[in-house]
């Protein structure tokens, strides 16, 4: 289900999106307005917190819009405070532990009291007070996650403090000493002492310390926290695409336009490093393009997936309502009505620089004809999350292709395996049936899961990653008139299978298309765009085409099958160089007069390579 395209323009516009989004959940809350009875899966901390969790998520955007809230919803908001809080009420929400997802729903709460004067926490009587004040004070008695939620404690604290409570200090301190344990530079986190750069740079680290700013803003961290965030905004900028998508990279995919929060944080925070205009357009960009994908149920609720309901890509943290994170974004209604915000007019992308290097993130971000997309060295960090490979580890992401995950890890088909290489044993082999025969074909591959020895340059990134104890592989991924270039130098124990792939794109049974496979290159036009990989090393290296049809349901753009473009080859015990040349682009025709002019790749030994197209010649240090 899709929504109308909003217009926002003036406050009442985005309160109203709000409402829109947020009004379809009001049957499913409990009488006492502590949980949201609305579940229709499984999640890792079971649905009666899930319920609660859906309560909690709606805040993010009732508690900034509490002055405008009729007063039937602020009895709910209240109501359920209340309820949650009362060891003897049936929808108590409980005594927490370590780690608990109760931690992460608390500031939303304690923050929706705070709003606007504390128009709702004047409300409450003494007791009311009490009983909330000491069910939020558990926090401090157990163990956060060692990233982000670290910043939990500190809101969680810092409010609870502001209603004339007191904390444990040597728990607020601990938390604050965590937050700068995982702070690198240049205004980038990690995510944990074990690390992760992505979306939780934005719409968690910098979006609370900028909420603590707002909180606390003689105290002297909450400058350092406003100018790292300014640091880390022209960094973040190079994020989004003109049309208004933002690259899909690493975890918690279902949260949508909440990337777009970090935007609201600033200017609650009164932070303007680009001009007022160039910041609403990109929020509004943002949020349109998302309300023009199928992100809505049949009731009018956030599904959860990424442009349409899909359940494979979740984390095990991802209940039925966790989507609602995206109400992060409606702290702009937090700003006074005559702030210059409601009147500025939408104003396009400021001038960029077409490629960014993001080097704490071991990013290298390109800005091609309207097309934005990443080049990805691998992020180092042994944390588990759902699909890291994918999620983490391809060596490229696309605004307008996204990145696909597997259903499998069988047939090619079902890993649907784009922008990745995969290695496996040459001996081994997984049966299938194909055209009513019994075939014998390569399958489950090893992708790249670790990576070491990482370089970062504007012109190339580079790191080693071994899939077995006997094979390695380096990869310079290399930016260059349109084209990705790869280069792998593979070094083998034994005989293995390669297969590699570019970035997936549409192809329903039902539209119209194109697909070309020669000896060394495949690639599919279609009314989706343009996608094609071709090999660039010498006829030494023996690879074919092989282009495969990802299932459906596989890419987080298209619910379609996909077209996959791929070569494979056979290689043997020994050092072997490969290179690959990967176009994709929305614009057919701008991708084929790229594909036309087709780079050549020289080597220089071991140490040097020569890219030369017709148009331009480039010579890089192999590092």
């Amino acid at each position: 289900m899709k929504y109308p395209v909003p217009l926002l323009r003036t406050r009442q516009d985005y309160f109203d999106l709000f409402k829109k989004i947020n009004q379809p959940l009001q049957p499913f809350y409990r009488a006492s307005g502590a949980q949201i009875d609305y579940i229709h899966q499984g999640v890792g901390y079971g649905n009666k917190i899930a319920g609660m969790e859906g309560f909690s998520r709606v805040l993010w955007g009732a508690g900034p819009a509490i002055d405008q809230l009729d007063e039937r919803w602020l009895k709910l908001i209240l109501s359920g405070i209340k309820a949650g809080t009362d060891p003897s009420h049936p929808d108590y929400w409980g005594e927490i532990h370590e780690r608990d997802q109760r931690m992460v729903e608390m500031p939303a709460m304690l923050l929706a009291l705070y709003h606007h004067e504390q128009l709702l926490w004047k409300k409450l009587d003494t007791g009311e007070k009490s009983q909330i004040i000491h069910w939020f004070s558990q926090i401090f008695e157990y163990e956060c996650a060692d990233g982000n939620w670290q910043f939990f404690k500190i809101i969680v604290g810092t409010i609870i403090q502001k209603f004339g409570y007191p904390v444990k200090e040597s728990a607020l301190k601990e938390a604050f000493d965590n937050i700068e344990n995982c702070y690198l530079q240049n205004g980038w986190y990690r995510d944990s002492s074990r690390g992760r750069q992505d979306y939780y740079n934005p719409f968690a680290f910098h979006y609370y310390g900028l909420i603590y700013s707002v909180l606390e803003p003689e105290k002297p961290i909450s400058q350092i926290y406003k100018n790292r965030a300014i640091d880390f905004s022209r960094d973040y900028i190079h994020f989004f695409a003109e049309d208004g998508a933002n690259v899909p990279f690493g975890r918690s995919m279902i949260y949508r336009f909440a990337v777009s929060s970090f935007w609201s944080a600033m200017l609650w925070a009164d932070l303007l490093p680009f001009k007022l205009g160039e910041i609403k357009g990109l929020v509004n960009r943002n949020i349109r393009w998302w309300m023009q994908k199928e992100i809505f149920d049949e009731k009018g609720i956030l599904n959860i997936g990424y442009t349409y309901p899909q359940l494979t890509l979740t984390e095990p943290y991802n209940s039925t309502l966790s989507p609602l994170w995206l109400n992060k974004i409606f702290l702009l209604l937090a700003l006074p009505e005559d702030h210059e915000y409601w009147t500025a007019k939408e104003m396009p992308m400021p001038i960029r620089e077409g490629t960014k290097l993001l080097s704490e993130a071991n990013l290298l971000i390109q800005h091609d004809n309207g097309h934005t997309f990443f080049l990805n060295a691998g992020q180092l960090g042994p944390n588990f999350h759902t699909l890291t490979n994918e999620k983490y580890l391809k060596f490229a992401y696309s605004s307008q292709f996204g990145f696909s995950i597997p259903r499998a890890n069988q047939l090619k088909a079902e890993m649907a395996m784009d922008s990745m290489l995969g290695i496996q044993r040459a001996d081994t082999y997984i049966t299938t049936s194909f055209k009513n025969e019994s075939i014998k074909t390569y399958g489950q591959f090893i992708v790249r899961n670790n990576v070491r020895d990482i370089v970062c340059k504007k012109e190339v990134l580079a790191s080693t990653w071994e899939p077995t104890l006997q094979a390695k592989i380096r990869t310079w991924l290399i930016p260059f008139e349109g084209w990705q270039i790869r280069v792998h130098k593979v070094e083998l124990d034994t005989e293995y299978v390669l297969y590699e792939t570019g970035f997936a794109i549409e192809c329903s049974p039902e539209k119209e298309g194109i697909i070309i496979e020669e000896d060394k290159e495949n690639y599919r036009v279609s009314e989706a765009g343009f996608s094609g990989i071709i090999c660039l090393s010498d006829d030494t290296i023996k690879r074919k085409s092989t282009a495969i049809m990802g299932l459906p349901n596989t890419n987080l753009m298209t619910w379609e099958n996909t077209f996959i473009p791929g070569l494979e080859g056979t290689f043997g015990k020994g050092t072997h160089w490969l290179g690959t040349g990967v176009v994709a682009h929305q614009d057919r025709d701008y991708s084929l007069e790229v594909w036309n002019n087709r780079p050549k790749i020289d080597f220089d030994g071991t140490t040097g390579l020569t890219i030369q197209n017709k148009n331009n010649k480039k010579r890089l240090k192999l590092c």
